[in-house]
């Protein structure tokens, strides 16, 4: 068998390579392959921006320390902005439909254990938070919100008003350092290989797909580790400024220890490998289209 291309398992008639195998998801119908893949699109994009400014900074060349939201400005600046930012915005809800009906259909096939229930959650929360940051690109692109405005309080800081709100915030808190943990076992575990068509990749794009999906997973796990504990210390301590942290916050807080630029470079780099990653995946990842 030669190393440069995937072998076929007997038993499954599947591709395989170094020990992973494209696993056998359940039928859906086209439109859902259409949603899933510029879905997995926009959100490379909206991580490479981010990734890009945090790397651009820690080399001295420009560059800021910015979250979703300053990435989705980031392109409403650019020429023809308000249609790129039409496009993501598309790209960002068909992602949102995409988690959604993961959830309902189980295209992954998790199943209907406690795992496999508490997995197909998880895909109706991540479709909530890609809903708010598609509704703003789209609502820029239509020129309902100002680039340059900032409304008072962030996403969800109502929830710091009330007792009940913190306690909804510290379970989202230890939650996301929960996902964090996660993240980084998807990583060391590279199970994300088995969901690539890898028959239709060639020896080089495996490869980088395993290790743009090894780093940026390990990197957005980190990032999310340290939004978890700024969360969670939010829900007990409150904020001065009654905004919830966010990845512009991760961001400062690595660019704020010894060696901050060199970690934050590390960590701009990540992001973008993330972000190739997904956009790896809205081009190569396995959909089984009845």
């Amino acid at each position: 068998m030669s190393t440069h291309q995937a072998s076929t398992s007997r038993a499954s008639n599947r591709p395989s390579w170094h020990g992973f195998e494209t696993r056998s998801m359940p039928e859906v119908p086209s439109w859902i392959e259409t949603l899933g893949r510029s879905g997995y699109v926009a959100k490379g994009v909206v991580y490479f921006i981010i990734g890009f400014l945090a790397f651009k900074l820690a080399i001295g060349a420009g560059g800021e320390i910015s979250g979703s939201r300053e990435a989705i400005q980031e392109i409403g600046q650019q020429p023809f902005g308000r249609l790129l930012l039409g496009l993501v915005a598309i790209g960002l809800l068909g992602y949102t439909a995409w988690r959604w009906v993961q959830a309902a259909k189980d295209t992954e096939g998790e199943g209907r254990e406690l795992k496999g229930i508490f997995k197909r959650i998880g895909y109706v929360i991540s479709g909530l938070t890609y809903l708010a940051l598609g509704g703003y690109a789209g609502s820029m692109a239509l020129g309902l919100t100002s680039s340059s405005g900032n409304s008072q309080g962030g996403p969800g800081s109502w929830l710091l008003d009330s007792t009940w709100g913190r306690i909804v915030l510290a379970i989202a808190g230890v939650i996301t350092i929960g996902v964090a943990f996660y993240l980084v076992y998807k990583a060391y575990q590279a199970k994300f290989m088995t969901k690539y068509d890898l028959g239709a990749m060639s020896e080089t794009t495996r490869t980088i797909a395993l290790h743009v999906g090894r780093m940026g997973l390990s990197t957005r796990g980190i990032a999310f580790a340290i939004i978890g504990t700024f969360i969670t210390i939010s829900a007990v301590q409150g904020t001065s400024d009654g905004e919830i942290a966010g990845m512009s916050d991760a961001l400062a807080a690595i660019a704020s220890q010894a060696y901050g630029k060199v970690l934050l470079g590390i960590t701009g780099f990540g992001l973008m490998c993330y972000a190739v990653h997904s956009m790896l995946l809205g081009w190569f990842r396995k959909f089984n289209v009845g």
